[in-house]
């Protein structure tokens, strides 16, 4: 029987993290130009759902350890020490339900659950996956821009700024680090997203490396290759995040 909803500690002490990491740079150094038009090879990119499986399993085991808390905890309204215990779950929670696949715990038509339907940290994963395979870099001294055809992205090197997020507000930095282009987002309450983009040792590939946490989950990384290309994204109406 599917019995909570749970979510796990933040794994890592985000003032910490704040304090520690390093502040961008607004200065591209010398040949450090990501500029171009590049396309995703799915062959030399780490597979997006080989990360996606292993947070899920992740995901059953928290929520079965959360399950067997429950089944041995004393009935709502008991008292152990002294105090009242029993207090429902949280619904808000990110590990939620959702009916697919199977073999698995399930609602009471044998569906399975899909814990990852609220995890913040999945969100974050499966926006970053749905821009597409194609993707043009525009650089200035005042901008610069991560064009996937259908969605724009477009960052000042070196600001700080606070932007909305899922789950509230998020800090985000970004600039310039060595030869790399680096985007910080720390949420106040959300997952972190981290991520760095750098050309290979040839200039013909860009290679884009994605952290998203610690948060409901361990921290996921997702290494992704881009071929250099004549090929232009496939236009629509723009949004820009």
């Amino acid at each position: 029987m599917w019995k909570v909803h749970v979510a796990l500690p933040m794994l890592a002490a985000t003032a910490t993290l704040l304090g520690c990491a390093g502040t961008p740079k607004a200065e591209m150094p010398a040949g450090a130009s990501l500029a171009g038009n590049w396309k995703l090879n799915h062959a030399t990119s780490e597979d997006p759902q080989v990360v996606i499986a292993k947070m899920r399993d992740q995901a059953w085991r928290i929520i079965r350890r959360a399950n067997q808390y429950a089944d041995s905890a004393p009935p709502p309204g008991s008292t152990r020490g002294g105090h009242a215990t029993g207090q429902e779950s949280d619904p808000s929670q990110p590990f939620g339900a959702d009916a697919t696949g199977n073999g698995a715990p399930g609602d009471q038509s044998g569906r399975r659950m899909d814990p990852l339907k609220r995890s913040p940290m999945m969100h974050a994963l499966a926006a970053a996956l749905a821009r597409g395979d194609y993707l043009t870099v525009r650089e200035s001294s005042e901008q610069f821009v991560l064009d996937y055809g259908t969605t724009v992205r477009s960052f000042t090197p070196g600001a700080r700024s606070v932007v909305s997020s899922e789950m509230g507000v998020a800090d985000q930095q970004s600039g310039w680090e060595g030869n790399s282009y680096v985007i910080q987002l720390r949420d106040q309450i959300g997952p972190n997203v981290h991520e760095t983009y750098a050309l290979s040792a040839d200039g013909q590939h860009l290679i884009e490396n994605l952290k998203i946490g610690p948060g409901e989950l361990p921290a996921i990384e997702l290494k992704r290759v881009y071929d250099r290309t004549t090929e232009m994204a496939p236009r629509a109406l723009p949004t820009n995040d």
